[in-house]
């Protein structure tokens, strides 16, 4: 049930990133944000805060898309652990560096862009692959693990937001088609070169990668991997296991098809049609299964100490379980107050016709970083944006990707962002960590964007 609860639907999200930011724990931040969502909601019983703040909980885990996504973010850490000891990371780099003769941060950027441009259907399976397979490689060349989450995040996220053969695109379609819009696929096409926020960030990572270009607090970081590179390079399993190309090959083959097939299979045949949660999930438990087979005909474990491997993979990551529980029960409750629609207002004050386009960008960013949703952002302002368009001559495909640029900018650092924790976990990066760092560079690209609309919004 909505409630629009004006600038007090602001407060807890505001409330939870501040304290994110400023104490660098984001699970009492979270809690702090839903607890004071719940306070706001329930003003006049608030002897039951404390159980219907337990009830919201309870009521985003018993969602099946939610749970699922809970579920594979804690079985990855089993599928982490068992690639780990089993050193197919370390074999992996061993292989790159006799192919290659020797490798260095060129050649780590490379392969990070092959996986990130490749699998172009779906966040969190790009960056779980991405940030898996070339973690090892990073600590080797002396590159941090929150550049490596910068990279594969901005990657990912952007790369699949301008590929309209995914769900984004089918989600893209309905909401477009829901505005009587004529042809609806060919203005899709012609507004995706208006989706200036992700072809400015991926255009800087390119920047980033090929000049050492770094702001913020990232700088202490890469000084950090740098110290610690050799140390890095040395195996962290004290035993006698040989390293073994297929121990990191397979499981990421397996990850990769799985994802695809059950994408498929969910989808009726239809890949840009399948059930994303759901098929990584079960591309994950799948994987999990066909790794602990192989680890056990190599010899490499025993069943138990394949068991205990997961289960103690698992338990390592029941934080980020809790996190995505956090996250979504906020966005849940930031949609019960009105928070996207309550932004949006803001819209219908006076202004110039050239500043709409970068207005509508502007208000995205702020409510997708906010609420850490894309779709939800999406859901709201394209509605109000494209009938603006139509009915004052602007290009609807120009507000049309403002539109998509704003909601992805907080997807793409909002640190209640599924996709800021997916990414977290899948590149060895604390969220907090990863949020800090992150964010000067989206907000470098989310400015240059700004002025490209207001540039846009004159020649329009």
């Amino acid at each position: 049930m909505s409630t629009d609860l004006g600038w007090l639907s602001l407060i807890p999200p505001v409330l939870a990133i501040g304290i994110a930011l400023t104490t660098k724990r984001v699970l009492p931040s979270l809690f702090a944000g839903v607890l004071c969502a719940v306070l706001l909601l329930n003003t006049g019983t608030l002897h039951l805060v404390p159980a219907r703040t337990i009830d919201s909980l309870i009521d985003i885990m018993v969602d099946p898309g939610n749970l699922r996504l809970v579920l594979f973010s804690v079985l990855v850490g089993g599928l982490l652990k068992l690639m780990k000891d089993s050193r197919g990371f370390e074999a992996f780099a061993l292989a790159l560096q006799r192919w290659h003769g020797s490798y260095g941060k060129g050649t780590v950027y490379g392969l990070t862009w092959v996986f990130g441009a490749a699998l172009i259907l779906e966040t969190w399976s790009n960056v779980l692959i991405n940030g898996t397979t070339m973690g090892s490689l990073y600590d080797r060349v002396g590159l941090a693990r929150a550049r490596l989450a910068y990279f594969i995040h901005t990657i990912s996220i952007n790369v699949v937001a301008l590929v309209l053969i995914n769900g984004w695109g089918a989600f893209y379609l309905a909401l477009v088609s829901a505005q009587g819009v004529e042809d609806p696929l060919q203005f899709l096409i012609r507004s995706m070169p208006y989706v200036l926020y992700c072809w400015v960030s991926l255009a800087l990572v390119v920047f980033a990668m090929g000049t050492g270009f770094t702001v913020g607090p990232m700088r202490e970081f890469d000084a950090r991997a740098q110290a610690t590179a050799p140390a890095a390079s040395t195996s962290t399993v004290a035993t006698g296991v040989p390293p073994r190309l297929r121990h990191m090959l397979i499981p990421i083959l397996t990850l990769i098809g799985g994802v695809f097939f059950c994408l498929w299979a969910t989808g009726d045949g239809d890949i840009t049609a399948g059930n994303g949660s759901a098929s990584i999930l079960y591309a994950v438990a799948g994987t999990i299964f066909v790794t602990a087979i192989l680890l056990r005909i190599d010899r490499v474990f025993s069943s138990r100490e394949i068991e205990e491997k997961i289960i103690t993979g698992t338990a390592e990551f029941l934080d980020v379980g809790f996190l995505i529980v956090l996250a979504l029960a906020l966005g849940q409750l930031t949609k019960d107050m009105g928070t996207g629609p309550f932004v949006a207002q803001l819209l219908q004050n006076s202004m110039p016709l050239f500043v709409i386009p970068a207005l509508v960008f502007v208000l995205g960013a702020a409510m997708s970083f906010a609420t850490g949703t894309s779709y939800g952002t999406f859901s709201i302002m394209v509605p109000i944006a494209l009938p603006i368009g139509m009915a004052t001559g602007l290009s609807p495909e120009l507000l049309f990707g403002a539109c998509i640029a704003g909601g992805v900018f907080g997807d793409n650092c909002s640190p209640i962002s599924d996709t800021t924790i997916v990414t977290s976990v899948a590149s060895g990066a604390p969220v907090i960590d990863h949020v800090r760092t992150q964010l000067p560079f989206a907000l470098i690209a989310a400015t240059i964007a700004t002025a490209g609309y207001l540039l846009l919004g004159v020649i329009d």
